[in-house]
């Protein structure tokens, strides 16, 4: 699944990337989920996969924008695989560690990409992000008791039945999604492996769409609010998230 928003400047390559590897990958489903983009990324994709007519590449799109958890949620909902994974929509990691992750998947629950051997090997090209980046992590370790290295690496996989648990049980939508899946999969028992993941190089220079002061607060807040809710039972299983 890639959950995509507001890349009309990428979405032409995006979709042929995806489309090239769909045609060498058969048994493989690929979900494009428009995650209510007010630029022409939608009818870009559109336009491609229409004169693909690949019958393992899907598009689907809805309005207003709902964040990325939801998109990923909208489209595991409309999938079918054994496996399920999900990757940034601009395509940050090579296709090629989908083959990886679902290796991974038989022998564990859930595979979450880990950049931090790369960027001990490559360094860090933007500071910002990576700042921001080691901030968020240690908040993450000292709120959740999450050890992994790498939460936000936007590259996981899933077995459908692990997914089928976690799923129903998540809250958060926007930046916390991932780190709200990795407690949940904690609590819940869930065998999870970390696999080291090199972004491309475009992408390591990319500002991104986080901006450091503004987001900072509301990213602790979320944090917090995962383990609100964690006190008050809401992560039983047996409930549902709040649509």
């Amino acid at each position: 699944m890639l959950p995509v928003f507001n890349e009309a400047g990428i979405a032409a390559e995006v979709a042929t990337r995806v489309t090239s590897f769909a045609e060498s990958h058969p048994d493989y489903e690929f979900l494009l989920v428009d995650d209510g983009s007010v630029d022409d990324t939608a009818t870009i994709l559109s336009e491609i996969l229409t004169k693909k007519r690949m019958p393992n590449v899907s598009l689907f799109h809805y309005a207003p924008n709902r964040g990325k958890g939801h998109a990923i949620l909208f489209g595991f909902q409309r999938s079918r695989g054994t496996f399920v994974c999900f990757t940034d929509g601009d395509l940050a990691y090579p296709l090629d560690y989908l083959d990886r992750i679902a290796a991974e998947l038989k022998e564990c629950d859930v595979v979450i990409g880990s950049r931090s051997p790369c960027r001990a090997s490559q360094g860090a090209p933007n500071l910002r992000r990576r700042f921001l980046g080691i901030g968020y992590n240690r908040l993450v370790r000292f709120l959740l008791g999450l050890t992994h290295a790498d939460t936000q690496a936007g590259l996981k996989g899933l077995r459908r039945e692990s997914a089928e648990r976690l799923f129903p049980l998540l809250h958060s939508t926007g930046f916390s999604f991932d780190v709200e899946l990795l407690f949940l999969a904690k609590k819940l028992g869930c065998r999870i492996r970390e696999i080291p993941v090199q972004p491309t190089n475009e992408h390591s220079y990319k500002t991104g769409k986080v901006k450091l002061l503004r987001d900072s607060a509301a990213m602790l807040a979320d944090l917090c609010r995962i383990r609100a809710r964690d006190w008050l039972g809401l992560y039983d299983e047996g409930r549902t998230r709040t649509p």
